[in-house]
């Protein structure tokens, strides 16, 4: 995928997230109240941390993987130091070792390198451990027959290594080590034979796989708790907490984005300003409680006319919204906020002190960019936009006011059509 590509990609699924922020603050929250105890989130919740620490974990499974295969590398020596094995270490061992383990740690390696996004990225460093588990209980057969003693306590390190590095999931890691641990006693007792004194190093290896079990357990919940925590302190801080639509800073920051997009795509795109007429005279009437719930019903009939995935829509402050429609003509942003308008105006919220109509309305200023280019100012463009709004104001409110924005080479500003 090219970088143009990728990039644009990014920008499309940080909208897709944007969208869904509301539904996800409840969910975060009730996650949070029902607690976790087993170590699941919600199907949708569990998607998103399981995306987090695949993510999150690249260098501490990359270091993982390169102290695993230099323990490797070294091996050869401690056989010949520790081990006097009679007549030299058996060639199946160095088989088994450089022909199998090294390999498989080295693949591994590449791929947490090359493909950390990967979803697969869990299950492959699950299957390495398996392998060079595997291959650590056939060395230490061989090394029985050969007469030599194999530390098993090795397997027990690389449970702690999974459990303190990989960030494998329990649900996945449990399991695991439980038929790992099952299928080591097996072979010790039915293959290997060992003398009842080496049973101590049985019992070592069996305690390490309990303190692996807990620390996996233990640092999983942490991670949980903690991204929980964070991801919602991360949408709530972009929220108005009135509307639950992007506050003035969150809305400032995604309209950046779009117009990055739009420039780099070389798309038009609507600006609208949208302010509720009269709205001070509305609460003097009606009392704030009231116009608390007037802003929240306008709110989410804005919002429900910006719902494509590089649409934005937010609260600009008070009682004013902005909204943005990207790759659409100026035809259809005229119709979104005329639409959007009447819309409004049929939600038939009373307002009796309005001089404009009986009910709460709404003027919109709308400032439509052909083809942007890099020079061209996104605050010069919402400028144009508000001076489109106060134009409709002037113009007796209720109605939308349209203009064109034209680049710094052709600074004019043409009408597009009055409504």
């Amino acid at each position: 995928m090219s970088r143009h590509r990728a990039q644009a990609l990014e920008d499309v699924l940080q909208m897709r997230d944007n969208r869904a922020a509301p539904w996800m603050i409840g969910a975060l929250r009730g996650q949070i109240d029902r607690g976790f105890r087993w170590l699941r989130f919600e199907p949708a919740l569990e998607r998103e941390f399981f995306a987090y620490l695949n993510s999150s974990a690249r260098m501490n499974r990359l270091a993982l993987l390169i102290i695993a295969a230099a323990s490797l590398l070294i091996s050869p020596l401690l056989d010949s130091w520790l081990l006097w094995v009679p007549g030299g270490t058996p060639p199946l061992m160095w088989l088994i070792e450089y022909g199998v383990m090294q390999p498989v740690l080295v693949l591994s390696f590449l791929w947490c390198l090359l493909r950390r996004e990967s979803c697969a990225t869990e299950l492959i460093m699950t299957a390495q451990f398996i392998v060079v588990s595997a291959g650590l209980v056939t060395n230490r057969v061989v090394l029985a027959h050969a007469g030599a003693d194999f530390p098993v306590e090795f397997v027990g390190v690389g449970l702690i290594g999974m459990a303190a590095l990989a960030r494998v999931r329990a649900i996945i890691m449990v399991p695991v080590g439980i038929a790992l641990s099952i299928a080591v006693l097996l072979t010790e007792v039915l293959i290997v034979s060992p003398p009842m004194a080496a049973y101590y190093h049985l019992a070592a290896t069996g305690t390490l796989g309990l303190m692996a079990a807990y620390i996996l357990c233990a640092s999983e919940y942490y991670l949980r708790a903690s991204w929980l925590d964070r991801r919602l302190l991360e949408l709530v801080s972009r929220r108005d907490g009135l509307t639950g639509l992007f506050n003035r800073h969150a809305l400032e920051s995604a309209l950046t984005v779009a117009h990055a997009h739009a420039v780099r795509d070389g798309l038009g795109y609507g600006v609208a300003m949208i302010d509720i007429d009269q709205f001070g005279r509305y609460n003097n009437a009606y009392g704030h409680p009231a116009g608390d719930q007037a802003l929240r019903e306008a709110a989410q009939m804005i919002e429900s006319y910006a719902r494509r995935p590089l649409d934005v829509c937010g609260r600009y402050g008070g009682e004013e919204f902005t909204a943005f429609w990207i790759d659409e003509s100026p035809d259809r942003i005229q119709d979104h906020a005329e639409n959007l308008r009447a819309a409004i105006q049929a939600l038939n919220i009373p307002h009796k002190r309005s001089k404009v109509e009986p009910v709460l309305t709404v003027s919109v200023g709308v400032c439509y960019v052909y083809a942007p280019q890099p020079d061209d100012s996104l605050s010069a463009v919402l400028a144009t936009a508000d001076r489109l709004l106060y134009k409709a104001k002037r113009g007796g409110r209720n109605q939308v006011c349209s203009g064109v924005y034209e680049s710094l080479s052709r600074p004019a500003l043409a009408d597009m059509a009055d409504s």
